[in-house]
């Protein structure tokens, strides 16, 4: 994935702090190694909503329905139900299915990041504004952009969780992600990021790099 102006620019503004491969309590800027020898990075979930989506979203509370999901016909209820996993003793249609080559959809992606010394955090990844069949054309590039609701649009906030419960939200403001593979059908993905992003209600920034997530 290629590098951009935005690494450079807050690697000058966090040269006091250097770079953090866990969570350091108080840090005015921090860097993130998120490929430490002591991390792991792991695939959560994924959810592909319908539509252009400017920030990743919770997905019960958000009542959307996942394109990823699964429908068929129960002769018991006598209607359609939808299931998070294809059944084999059923016969399943694929949400996705329903809409058009053509159509916007918009790819979510949820991490869980163990940092070095083992306290897990959250991240959500969302590629919005895409069609539909350019999720068949990998590897599929997109960079955070001023216009939340363009074509390719990247945004990612994380949540950190200290061991006393105080938790920070942290909003990306420019970054980029390379989804390198991806199968709707059997949930296989792979791909990298980093991005830098502003600390909600704290005069604080910080830059998540090496970002590589796999699911087979």
């Amino acid at each position: 994935m290629k590098s951009t102006a935005f690494i450079l620019l807050l690697l000058f503004r966090l040269t006091d702090t250097g770079a953090q491969t866990t969570i350091v309590k108080g840090a005015p800027n921090q860097i993130f190694d998120l490929a430490c020898s002591q991390c792991s990075l792991v695939v959560d979930d994924v959810a592909l909503w319908k539509g252009i989506k400017v920030l990743p979203y919770h997905k019960t509370k958000s009542g959307m329905v996942n394109l990823l999901h699964w429908k068929y016909y129960d002769t018991i209820l006598k209607s359609n139900v939808v299931t998070a996993h294809e059944l084999p003793w059923e016969a399943c249609t694929q949400l996705i299915d329903s809409i058009g080559t053509t159509d916007t959809v918009s790819l979510q992606i949820n991490l869980v990041w163990t940092d070095s010394m083992a306290q897990t955090q959250r991240i959500y990844l969302l590629l919005g504004g895409l069609q539909k069949r350019e999720l068949g054309k990998l590897p599929l590039e997109s960079e955070f952009g001023a216009d939340a609701i363009a074509a390719r649009h990247f945004a990612a906030i994380v949540q950190i969780r200290y061991p006393e419960d105080k938790n920070e939200t942290y909003e990306s403001i420019s970054g980029e992600i390379a989804l390198t593979a991806f199968d709707p059908k059997t949930g296989s993905i792979s791909g990298s990021f980093e991005f830098s992003a502003n600390c909600i209600g704290i005069v604080k920034h910080g830059l998540f790099r090496n970002g590589q997530f796999e699911k087979k």
